[in-house]
């Protein structure tokens, strides 16, 4: 349809041309031919033929419009001006359950977007144009420190080496002794507790106390025996997991047993305990290294990637302006 009416305007416009130049030439003849001359029969059919050549242009133009269509894309919703295509909506939601879940999650989805559509349009009609140009330059704002972040995240990335040696983990630490103090004591402990009617107490105390390799592996295959039990002394344990941890030990009676060293069997109505403190760290020293590794990990990347930026906009700067790219007026 829109085709057939360009066409028809088409033949109409050359129609009207031929027609043009010659009631244009009849007319000039009338007149003194004395005062006629090629320019003004050029000159006037030259403005005779530009209005009618934009009348044209305008009756296509209009025609446009009247035909023109948001997308060839399928549309799903529409707030104002702003359209919401299914390719929107199938690239948000990816996964249904059943025919019920896929209609209830994209109706969600289609209503938020609406709501967002339209509290942005009413904030673009209501709010004061000075709040509007503040929230655009937030925007704007927003918008490089997106891009410029995550630009700079990937040039890192692929940049910087991501391993750190126990070699500078070590360094660290010597250089910020004083900020790795402990402000409570640590403990290396082991613990079993057995039912008070268990036939291989003997055999299970002395492996607990002697603990090497073999050991170990015994007091782990009779480990369904016990009530509970914490083989793992190099794990470092504060006065608060081990109370929780420990039922025998409480408030009271936990710097009687929490010594180094020592062996403590203890028993009760609820059994017998297996108690060994392999080692501690008092309040004031500094922490052990495998406490501290991961925080000093992160600290040392970050002091990485703080340097590395710096360096790497300095250098854009410079690179910049050699190849003139970047120039100061």
């Amino acid at each position: 349809m829109y085709n057939l009416i360009i066409i028809n305007e088409l033949l109409k416009f050359f129609k009207q041309i031929k027609s043009l130049k010659i009631n244009t030439i009849r007319h000039l003849l009338r007149i003194n031919y004395k005062n006629v001359n090629k320019s003004t029969i050029f000159s006037s059919f030259f403005v005779a033929f530009s209005m009618r050549f934009l009348i044209l242009i305008s009756v296509i133009g209009f025609q446009s419009c009247l035909n023109w269509t948001p997308s060839e894309e399928k549309v799903v919703a529409r707030v104002g001006n702003v359209y919401l295509y299914a390719s929107d909506v199938n690239n948000e939601i990816t996964s249904f359950s059943d025919t019920n879940d896929s209609l209830l999650k994209t109706r969600n989805f289609i209503d938020t977007w609406a709501k967002s559509q339209l509290l942005v349009q009413l904030a673009e009609t209501n709010l004061a144009d000075k709040k509007i140009q503040s929230l655009e330059k937030l925007i704007n704002q927003y918008r490089l420190e997106l891009y410029t972040n995550s630009y700079i995240q990937s040039v890192v990335n692929s940049t910087l080496e991501s391993e750190i040696s126990n070699q500078e983990i070590d360094s660290f630490i010597m250089k910020n002794d004083g900020v790795f103090k402990l402000n409570a004591p640590l403990f290396q402990t082991r613990y079993i507790h057995l039912p008070p009617d268990n036939v291989d107490q003997r055999e299970i105390q002395r492996s607990f106390e002697r603990f090497n390799s073999f050991d170990q592996h015994f007091l782990d295959s009779l480990s369904f025996q016990y009530y509970n039990f914490n083989l793992a002394d190099s794990l470092w344990l504060n006065k608060r997991e081990l109370l929780s941890e420990v039922s025998f030990l409480n408030t009271d009676n936990a710097d009687k047993y929490l010594k180094k060293s020592q062996l403590f069997r203890v028993e009760d109505s609820l059994g017998v305990y297996l108690f060994y403190v392999n080692d501690l760290l008092e309040k004031g020293e500094t922490a052990p290294r495998i406490i501290l590794e991961a925080t000093i990990k992160n600290i040392i990347r970050n002091q990485r990637k703080l340097k590395f930026k710096k360096e790497f906009e300095k250098d854009l700067i410079q690179d910049a302006i050699k190849s003139k790219t970047y120039e100061i007026y």
